[in-house]
């Protein structure tokens, strides 16, 4: 019911939004064939809806080889997930979905159609490799949790009421003729209605999502599906990536059980806790995703919940044995103190644009003569990339602060509840450079370290931006892997955790990394502006 009511709830504020813009176009240009309107609209969405998995069969056939086994394939490696499906469509009273297969290590499956009685489920290699067969159940059902609750129909329909909204926008913003005004106000009411729309759609997705992880838990158990998405989120960083494999990952983004791009973070902490035997890396993560503010702005944007949230949602269903929510939930956090960074973070990560959006309010007001200076406007302009720079100089010393240099380790650093992907903390770290960023990619200047507790991506950056990065991937750094190398930078941490490099000491050699310089540089630039036109407008101090 909670499902149902959600899913009305948005439509109905989509389709509000839209008939609202819909009604201004009408209005304004005075189109009487309101219902013709609607009927074209409505037939070409039927054929959208009725078409789209017909053409995405194409699709993942000609870019990732998909290839379909159905129900038999799956009995061939797995007699008992083969019945499992069976069992489960038959006790949803739904058709065994068309079953397919890509041939990647990746771990990812998922499900599209327009309805149940055309859906399809398709799982890559990945699913087999790393998941035991309890786990692929978990994973299998969850699949076939979206397909019982018609998640495809319901989020096709709301991605087409958006998409319409956003070519009204781009169609208003650009009108013509001696009604423009009311046209063009109408169209950025639109893009407003679309930016709206596009977060109550990414929410709906999320919503979806944990009513397929319940459909799962109650086929399967709690405990397998978590364990499931911990071995997901590791499979996906662990081998390494040829471009296709990237590709898939970023193609079935919001179709597969989990958004790779939020993986990395759980993949790492997993690799951590085996390597120290315990789950406390993976529950300092968990804490991190719960408490601190940061991990509730890039769920905004996510199209799945945070992997923490997940799983303790299923720990309220059953036992989960890997994970004590209660325990996790009691370690202590200073809320004063994350939510006070959390603000000082958004204050610089906006300086910049908040003083441009000031200086722009100020000239406008100037403009219009609401108000009065006794200086010239030339010297206000000179004044604006003085400040301007002063600013972006600011929020690079910020993020790059360089005072208590402080030797860890990589645990350490993930247990910070209190880390930030804006302020960085200065650290110096011991162990061995073991590959690239994106493993296979020869082009990525980015490298994998690691030391005694964990692994953490660190970010090159060359003396001169994109060639110098270049030159490092191609040549340096295929030199540096295996060796042992103590590493200093500015720890950061999202959806998963990176060091943006100052220096890299391996065998008697020092590597410079230039993150912070070019920051600075950027802002002395638009100070020199600033002072250059003060000369050309012949002002003086």
């Amino acid at each position: 019911m909670k499902l149902a009511l959600a899913s009305i709830f948005t439509l109905g504020l989509l389709f509000a939004f839209l008939l609202a813009v819909i009604a201004g176009i009408f209005y304004f240009l005075g189109i009487v064939e309101i219902w013709f309107l609607i009927t074209f609209t409505g037939v070409l969405f039927f054929l959208q809806w009725l078409l789209s998995p017909y053409l995405s069969d194409l699709v993942f056939q000609w870019l990732y080889k998909l290839k379909w086994i159905g129900i038999e394939g799956i009995a061939k490696r797995d007699k008992g997930l083969a019945r499992f499906i069976e069992e489960t469509c038959k006790k949803n009273r739904i058709k065994v979905p068309k079953i397919g297969f890509i041939n990647d290590d990746n771990p990812q499956a998922f499900c599209y159609g327009s309805a149940a009685f055309n859906a399809r489920l398709v799982f890559t290699e990945g699913i087999f490799t790393y998941l035991d067969k309890e786990e692929r159940k978990a994973v299998f059902a969850h699949e076939l949790g979206h397909i019982v609750h018609r998640d495809f129909i319901i989020m096709s329909l709301a991605a087409f009421l958006l998409s319409l909204l956003y070519h009204f926008s781009q169609v208003l913003l650009r009108a013509r003729g001696r009604k423009k005004g009311g046209i063009v106000i109408l169209g950025i009411i639109s893009y407003v209605f679309y930016w709206i729309g596009t977060y109550i759609l990414l929410f709906l997705s999320r919503i979806r999502e944990y009513f397929a992880d319940e459909f799962s838990a109650k086929a399967t158990s709690p405990d397998s599906l978590a364990r499931a998405l911990i071995k997901v989120a590791y499979g996906i960083i662990a081998k390494p990536e040829a471009k296709s494999q990237l590709e898939l990952m970023k193609g079935t983004r919001t179709l597969g059980i989990m958004d790779f791009s939020a993986a990395k973070g759980i993949g790492l902490a997993y690799i951590t806790s085996l390597k120290l035997k315990s789950w406390k890396p993976l529950q300092k993560i968990f804490l991190f995703d719960l408490k601190n503010p940061w991990a509730f702005v890039y769920e905004l944007n996510s199209s799945h919940p945070l992997t923490a949230k997940r799983i303790r949602r299923l720990s309220k269903l059953g036992k989960v044995s890997a994970f004590d929510f209660e325990a996790i939930e009691k370690y202590p956090v200073d809320l004063k103190k994350l939510y006070a960074n959390f603000f000082r973070d958004i204050f610089f990560l906006f300086l910049p644009l908040l003083f441009f959006l000031g200086f722009s309010i100020s000239a406008i007001l100037l403009f219009l003569k609401l108000v009065v200076l006794p200086i010239p406007l030339s010297f206000i302009v000179c004044l604006f990339f003085v400040g301007l720079g002063l600013s972006v100089m600011a929020k690079t010393l910020y993020r790059y602060p360089e005072k208590s240099l402080k030797e860890t380790t990589i645990f350490e650093l993930m247990e910070d509840v209190y880390a930030s992907p804006i302020r960085g903390k200065w650290v110096k770290l011991k162990g061995k450079i073991i590959g690239r960023g994106i493993p296979g990619l020869i082009l990525s200047e980015d490298m994998m370290f690691q030391d005694r507790t964990g692994l953490v991506y660190l970010n090159y950056e060359g003396l001169i931006p994109f060639f110098g990065n270049l030159v490092f991937a191609l040549f340096k750094l295929d030199k540096l892997v295996g060796k042992e190398a103590e590493i200093e930078g500015w720890f950061l941490r999202g959806l998963s955790h990176r060091i943006e490099l100052k220096e890299v000491r391996c065998e008697g050699k020092r590597i410079k990394s230039w993150v912070k310089l070019w920051g600075m540089l950027a802002g002395l630039m638009l100070i020199l502006i600033g002072f250059v036109l003060l000369i050309i407008f012949g002002i003086s101090f």
